[in-house]
């Protein structure tokens, strides 16, 4: 069952809503035309050279003016804009709202570098999106101490009717969302998973080529040791079809949280390459006991050709290189963008690729996973910035984003356009979408219309992540797969650090990171004797580890402390 899904909010978020749009319909756009300064590129002291656009034929003379700092997905949303201000979503909220706003966007891969500008200037957009509780430097509170962005309580509690009700309604992501010191700093990103029984719990998993298991005779592995059979297998096949080397196992670099060679960590009773909870509490993987065998089994399929000889360079190009070219036999991707990409690379035959569990140590054990990213809020969302000279019209603009009229634009996009509603009153996509003429995929004609695809601060629809993820039915299966998990090993990425432990826990990590990351690899690679391993452990906690580990865990009780108030 759906817990109150977004289509049937409660009464008081209806009424909330409708109060709003009442408003905005008083001070709302006269006309619409067919120019405007969408996807002009233009150089912006906000982050250097950027996107900037206002939704083309939306804007009104005397209307609010915001401006918006926001990255964009561009392998997603690239085939068609390249400025949110042309997507209709955008351009039907500013008539319904009556604020115009102007869309920022950084250069692609240089959102990092630009977001560090535009703060160091001290020159900000009214309004900024980002990874507020995990990337920036001291954490929120020290982002708001330092008059960079806003403190959001009491301007949510008096200016916002809707994110209010739905923070009421789901107070445990109200928890999540406030420091420690009791702020808020950001309008969430709210992800699917605060829904009973979400369609999608995992969208990235483990995946390989179901037919060459059917060729060789083979069940999909579940234990390591199976692992090692299948992948032996795969290797002693010897080519593909065309002649090319088959690579059994591929990882992108262990430095990322979706490299399979890392994750194959979990494997050892959760046990993660970083920080990690083992029943409440705090661990840090590479110093553990179980880490050695981890290691050891690595350097052993390494040794024997199982693992792709540069996967410890490997960024996405060079990793889904070898999968659409039929080389590659397993490897770790996302549902969507991942698995329906590369089985129609390989010819839309949804009988090659399948989803499969997460390994374990030993038969039957429940696969535990600590790279899902599935909690309904972690730390992105759009602050409100100091230099913002109209609070009131960026919190009327950002709070419509969780009324019912802004959530149905922002998941579904225009009625009679992209969707209608069917008999029961439930919304369809239209072949726009679903079989988009230009032949575009349902994720990328969807960013025609709406925001699901995305980064925005709104609460997503689980069945629109299911409908764009789920072109072939082996990508539904592999979400069960998946979904059947032990997610309880993360380490959550809600934490509120307070700036003294931010700049404390930084400080000593920045070198702990890089000598891991840099041994791990060398003992992978076999350029380092596992024999020093106990060395390595050694030096790791030389380096406090140990205190390291307690931030993390006096962070990680406050903020249990705070969701058990919430219940």
């Amino acid at each position: 069952m759906r817990k109150n899904g977004l289509i049937k909010r409660s009464v008081s978020m209806a009424m909330a809503a409708a109060v709003l749009v009442s408003a905005a319909g008083c001070s709302g756009p006269s006309s619409s035309a067919e120019s405007g300064k969408s996807g002009s590129q233009e150089s912006s002291s906000e982050g250097g050279s950027a996107a900037a656009g206002s939704a083309a034929g939306t804007e009104a003379s005397g209307a609010p003016s915001l401006t918006y700092w926001v990255k964009m997905d561009s392998s997603k949303i690239a085939p068609t804009t390249s400025n949110y201000g042309t997507i209709l979503c955008y351009q039907e909220m500013m008539k319904n709202t009556g604020v115009n706003v102007e869309f920022i966007h950084p250069p692609v891969g240089q959102e990092t570098d630009s977001f560090s500008l535009m703060i160091s200037g001290g020159e900000y957009p009214d309004m900024i999106h980002y990874d507020w509780g995990n990337a920036v430097s001291g954490g929120p509170d020290k982002a708001i101490e330092d008059g960079v962005i806003l403190e959001l309580t009491d301007l949510i509690e008096q200016n916002c009717p809707n994110l209010k009700a739905f923070l009421e309604e789901y107070p445990e992501i109200k928890a999540a969302m406030t420091t420690d010191s009791g702020k808020i700093y950001c309008f969430p990103n709210v992800y699917p998973y605060f829904q009973e029984d979400p369609a999608i719990m995992c969208n990235r998993g483990i995946q390989i080529r179901k037919d060459w298991l059917d060729e060789l005779g083979l069940e999909a592995p579940e234990t390591v040791e199976e692992w090692h059979t299948v992948l032996t297998a795969f290797k002693n096949k010897g080519t593909t079809e065309s002649g090319s080397e088959i690579v059994p196992m591929i990882s992108r670099k262990i430095s990322e949280k979706t490299s399979l060679v890392r994750s194959f960590a979990n494997a050892w009773n959760g046990m993660d390459y970083d920080f990690y909870l083992d029943n409440g509490v705090v661990k840090f993987g590479p110093i553990e006991p179980d880490f050695k065998e981890f290691l050891t089994t690595m350097n052993q399929w390494y040794t024997e050709g199982l693992i792709a000889p540069e996967f410890s360079t490997y960024s996405g190009k060079e990793h889904d290189a070898l999968i659409t070219t039929g080389q590659a036999g397993a490897w770790l991707s996302g549902l969507g963008a991942g698995m329906g990409v590369y089985i129609t690379a390989l010819g839309g035959d949804d009988t090659v690729i399948d989803g499969i569990k997460f390994p374990v140590t030993e038969k039957g054990d429940t696969p535990k996973y600590t790279g899902a990213d599935n909690y309904p809020f972690i730390g992105l969302g759009i602050a409100i910035t100091t230099k913002c000279e109209d609070v009131e019209a960026a919190c009327k603009w950002l709070d419509y984003h969780y009324s019912e009229e802004g959530s149905m634009l922002l998941n579904w996009g225009i009625e009679g356009v992209s969707y209608e509603l069917d008999d029961k009153g439930e919304p369809q996509f239209t072949d726009l979408v679903m079989k988009n003429p230009e032949g575009l995929s349902v994720d990328v004609a969807l960013g025609k219309y709406a925001m699901v695809s995305q980064l925005e601060a709104f609460a997503k629809d689980d069945r629109v992540e299911a409908i764009r993820m789920w072109n072939y039915p082996s990508q539904e299966e592999a979400s069960k797969i998946w979904n059947a998990t032990d997610f309880s090993y993360r380490y959550p990425p809600t934490v509120s650090l307070t700036p003294e432990e931010g700049a404390e826990l930084a400080a000593i990590l920045s070198d702990i990171t890089t000598y891991r990351d840099e041994n791990v690899v060398r003992f992978i690679l076999g350029s380092e004797s596992i024999d020093n391993y106990d060395k390595f452990v050694e030096t790791i906690k030389s380096m406090n580890i140990d205190r390291a580990i307690q931030i993390k865990q006096d962070a990680y009780d406050r903020l249990e402390a705070r969701m058990k108030n919430a219940q």
